[in-house]
């Protein structure tokens, strides 16, 4: 077996027996490093063309990432590199250690355990080895707005590594070298004049060497910074060690004694921080795997980060009542508080939500902030380092995340609502919430409608369910019809229901409209291909079609329409069967509501802008 090198903490290269192998063209080598960078797990299709092109990407898109793999797959022949392919996606699988972003991930790890159990100079050692890992600043020459974003993720981690790499020297307790530390952390702080941290390191170290004027001077010099740029005062960490200097505290001398961790604390209720949820959904049901998978990755923080825990699907499935429910439910994680915010309700601003997270503190409106992300630092402040637990629903741009899980306390989470599966954050555990099964779904028609009215026809009642695809908004929408109309009988409402579907007019009810407002806002989303392929297969004869049905009515290869009938499953617009992997096999459903939607709308709306909206339909698709 050769022995194989993979860089991305510099250019992206490969080393094969000591010999540098070209990977081809940059695009070629952002997909490896996209690859990469997912440490195995499966990366969609179009979630690669959108790393390398962003939205508007070429005609021939696919077909292009298909020579990319291809080529890719010819320079690693021979070793212990395999690219698999997984439905219309990839996957990278890698000999350990033979990638150098994991093992300086690794090396870092090793790194701060070893200072958490008292061995700085181990800890040092491990950290000097990981940094000297990088050759510049991170995926260098892979283009693209994704890459950016991952150099500047990748360069966030090398800043922390660096930061603890000087502690440990400093807890060390050893003078050689001290000159040195202070040359580099005088010019990290120039670099970085916002970062607390390496302010203080640099003091501690100013201090070591008996300049005891310069330490208090750089102290002076950052909390001028904060309170002329940012509006806020020192953290109290920089606060101790600037009384520590200036009443010349001989512990900043020595190496510190290494103490046990204290038994974890459980607070008391009393001290617990604010919660800021909405009420529990009445009558919510199901979801027994989404909230055991949300728990329990909340339940399970990688130490000393910031858990990142995202829920997506089409609006209507009970994304929100889901994240909802499982925070009310993580009660025991979370002293600092539990929060929750609604970008949707803010267009997009989390500075505003950030205001309204500090006054729920006590932070008085004058001594707020104006910025984003001097509001995300003062909350960490004003929780007194106690995890908190922050839900974010509408989020459409999940860069956004980044201000808060870069600052808030270590054991933190944040649980967000996303339409759709993102490429970042990279770490986050993802949630779909898919339609509710037969039986969960009647549960929930039960609780709405009540018991006695369903029981009187339980077939129909099982019928009512079926129309409604397991769409937990239907199924409330319908409850609640069978209540306005007591006089009804559960046939004759499945018979109704079953027509409006099969029979789609341009004038239907008013709760329909309430249905089909989530469709509407998907679709006015969508390309002009994704469009037209909805509006195709909804014409079909049956709610249950194969994929070489959807070719013959898209007068399309199926690999081509497989690949624009996967992003409508990515949407919740269409669910998939059939064995992955297998695109001739696969076979799709489209939910009643969304083919009665999909059926109704005009060829000539592949130009979307262009399509118009009667008022009214509009006023009520915006009330829901």
């Amino acid at each position: 077996m050769s022995d194989l090198h993979l860089a991305l903490l510099g250019p992206v290269r490969l080393w094969r027996d000591g010999t540098e192998v070209p990977l081809g063209s940059p695009q070629q080598r952002a997909v490896l490093a996209v690859l990469l960078l997912h440490e195995g797990r499966v990366v969609p299709g179009e979630e690669l063309i959108d790393a390398l092109w962003g939205e508007v990407p070429p005609k021939g898109a696919w077909g292009t990432l298909r020579t990319y793999v291809s080529r890719l797959r010819q320079v690693f022949a021979g070793s212990a590199v395999v690219i698999k392919t997984a439905g219309t996606g990839y996957a990278v699988h890698t000999p350990p250690g033979s990638v150098d972003a994991v093992v300086f991930r690794d090396l870092v790890t090793r790194g701060r355990d070893q200072a958490t159990a008292g061995s700085p100079g181990a800890a040092a050692t491990s950290l000097t080895q990981a940094l000297a890992l990088w050759t510049g600043d991170g995926l260098d020459g892979a283009p693209g707005e994704y890459l950016a974003r991952q150099r500047a993720r990748l360069q966030a981690a090398r800043l922390a590594a660096t930061e603890l790499r000087f502690a440990a020297m400093l807890d060390a307790g050893t003078d050689a070298g001290q000159e040195d530390v202070a040359a580099e952390l005088t010019l990290l702080v120039e670099q970085h004049p916002f970062l607390e941290r390496l302010r203080e390191l640099l003091m501690r170290a100013l201090y070591r060497q008996g300049r005891q004027a310069d330490a208090l001077a750089v102290y002076r010099a950052g909390e001028t910074l904060l309170r002329d740029e940012l509006g806020i005062d020192p953290g109290p960490a920089l606060r101790a060690a600037h009384q520590r200097i200036l009443v010349s505290d001989p512990g900043l001398l020595t190496a510190p004694e290494h103490v046990p961790p204290a038994p974890e604390h459980t607070p008391d209720p009393a001290e617990a921080g604010p919660t800021l949820l909405p009420a529990r959904l009445p009558h919510f049901t199901g979801r027994h795997a989404e909230l055991a998978r949300i728990a329990g990755a909340l339940a399970a923080p990688a130490d000393g980060t910031v858990t990142t825990v995202g829920v997506h699907g089409l609006d209507g499935l009970g994304r929100s009542a889901l994240v909802v429910e499982a925070a009310h439910r993580a009660v025991d994680h979370y002293p600092g508080g539990r929060l929750y915010g609604d970008l949707d309700q803010m267009s997009g601003d989390l500075t505003e939500i950030l205001g309204a997270w500090l006054g729920a503190y006590g932070v008085p409106p004058a001594d707020v902030p104006d910025s984003a992300t001097a509001r995300a630092i003062r909350l960490r402040d004003a929780t007194g380092g106690r995890p908190v637990l922050a839900v974010l629903d509408g989020v459409e741009d999940t860069t956004t995340l980044g201000t808060l899980t870069a600052v808030l306390p270590s054991g933190s989470a944040v649980l967000f609502v996303a339409r759709r599966w993102h490429p970042e954050p990279v770490s986050a555990t993802w949630v779909q919430a898919g339609p509710l099964p037969d039986d969960d779904g009647l549960r929930l028609l039960t609780h709405v409608a009540g018991p006695d009215r369903l029981a009187v026809d339980p077939g129909a009642a099982a019928r009512l369910v079926a129309l409604s695809c397991g769409w937990p908004l239907s199924l409330r929408l319908i409850g609640g019809r069978l209540n306005t109309h007591p006089r009804w009988s559960v046939s004759a409402m499945a018979d109704q229901l079953a027509h409006e579907l099969a029979n789609p007019a341009e004038t239907v009810h008013d709760d329909c409209l309430l249905a089909e407002a989530p469709v509407l806002r998907a679709y006015l989303r969508l390309r002009p291909a994704q469009a037209r392929a909805l509006r195709r297969t909804a014409g079909l004869e049956s709610e249950t079609f194969a994929i070489h049905e959807a070719a013959d009515a898209l007068g399309l290869p199926c690999e081509d329409v497989w690949s624009v009938l996967d992003s409508l499953v990515e949407l919740g617009l269409l669910t998939e069967n059939g064995p992955a992997g297998l695109p001739h096999s696969t076979t799709y459903r489209m939910a009643g509501v969304v083919r009665a939607f999909a059926r109704r709308q005009p060829e000539a709306a592949d130009e979307l802008d262009a399509w118009p909206v009667p008022r009214d339909r509009a006023e009520l698709y915006a009330a829901s």
